[in-house]
């Protein structure tokens, strides 16, 4: 009897334990970003969940209604290369989940359209991401944060990737044919990216390729157009005979190779920094569809803004800068509203009737 009162003791107490130290947080995939809930100083406020930022931020015009006793300035680089000036800070609580971070130093950054219209108030960085190990279900959407000092179990079906630290740079090295390329680990990316440089290296290999007129990527690129293009590659673990499995890239003229969410799909992807650990599980093999097509506002009136030129697009001749008169019967004239939309609308089909007259359907299709 004394045994079996010892074991449901021990039962309890390690079940008490793990509640402690396990913490499942609902996240929102907002155009492919984390959104989760973050408390600062009693405050609900909203951030994304950011490997490729160092530091946790806050949006100058949400900081404006915080204290900001002991500030100082600091030196920012954003993955544009930019570089600014931000105020520096600490908040007395900074809650995330069940855990309370006391005094924690956090920094503004600029006010960008696409993050307010996405109510981003802020960046969850890496001087707090490595402090928990991270489980991210891209499905379900959620967040597990558990304690560094669990050991890893119940992961057995997860595979390793190449993942190591340069400060507080998450990496992964991924070989693409016989060439191994360093990408920034960036969940607060929801594309994957790779310099001219870089393409140049695996250009070999591409199995498939579409031209782009897109913009540059980064908080403030919303208004930045260039001539891009995807391609797509084979791709593997450095250190692994997996079998590879294709891989999306946009190219990009200014900033660095990201692996964005787009390259976790809809599975799920454990992360420990102080045990050095990325492990990804492929369970659901569904890959994004789009249309091809993104429209912005310019003095007032839609007009065409990016394109990717699938077989539709092309055969549709619809170019950059075409002015809009409708997307699917509906007109816009606020900038917030016609993001929202596109990033949001669960249409398969996308009408589009021009300033003079034409109109053009587009189906949902998936790029691979």
């Amino acid at each position: 009897m004394k045994k079996c009162l010892f074991l449901l003791f021990a039962f309890l107490l390690n079940g008490y334990t793990f509640a402690q130290t396990r913490d499942t947080i609902r996240f929102e995939n907002l155009a492919g970003l984390i959104k989760i809930p973050v408390r600062i100083n009693g405050q609900v406020h909203y951030f994304m969940f950011d490997t490729g930022a160092e530091t946790t931020a806050v949006r100058e015009d949400v900081a404006a209604g915080m204290d900001k006793t002991n500030c100082s300035k600091k030196r920012l680089k954003d993955s544009n290369n930019k570089v600014t000036i931000q105020s520096e800070f600490v908040v007395q609580s900074l809650k995330i989940g069940n855990s309370d971070l006391n005094n924690h130093s956090i920094v503004t950054f600029p006010d960008s359209p696409m993050f307010n219209c996405l109510r981003f108030e802020g960046i969850i960085g890496v001087d707090i991401i490595k402090q928990f190990d991270w489980l991210i279900d891209f499905e379900e959407n959620y967040l597990v944060k558990t304690d560094t000092t669990n050991t890893i179990n119940g992961f057995s079906d997860f595979l390793s990737l190449d993942f190591y630290k340069n400060k507080l740079r998450p990496r992964i090295k991924l070989k693409i044919g016989n060439k191994v390329v360093d990408f920034l680990f960036d969940t607060g990316a929801n594309e994957n990216d790779i310099d001219r440089k870089n393409y140049r290296k695996v250009k070999n290999e591409i199995i498939k390729s579409y031209d782009e007129i897109s913009n540059v990527s980064g908080a403030n690129g919303y208004d930045r157009q260039s001539k891009e293009s995807y391609f797509l590659v084979p791709a593997q673990p450095d250190n692994s005979d997996l079998k590879k499995h294709n891989v999306l890239f946009n190219t990009i003229s200014v900033g660095e190779n990201k692996i964005g969410n787009e390259f976790w799909g809809k599975n799920q992807i454990f992360l420990s920094w102080t045990k050095n650990k990325l492990l990804f599980r492929i369970a659901n093999t569904e890959k994004e569809q789009i249309f091809g097509i993104f429209c912005k506002i310019i003095n007032d009136s839609m007009v065409v803004n990016s394109l990717v030129y699938t077989g539709q697009i092309i055969e549709s001749g619809v170019k950059t800068g075409d002015k809009v008169k409708s997307i699917n019967g509906k007109s816009f004239k606020d900038y917030c509203e016609l993001l929202m939309y596109q990033f949001l609308t669960k249409e398969k089909i996308l009408t589009i009737e021009m300033q003079d007259g034409k109109q053009f359907t587009f189906k949902k299709e998936k790029l691979y």
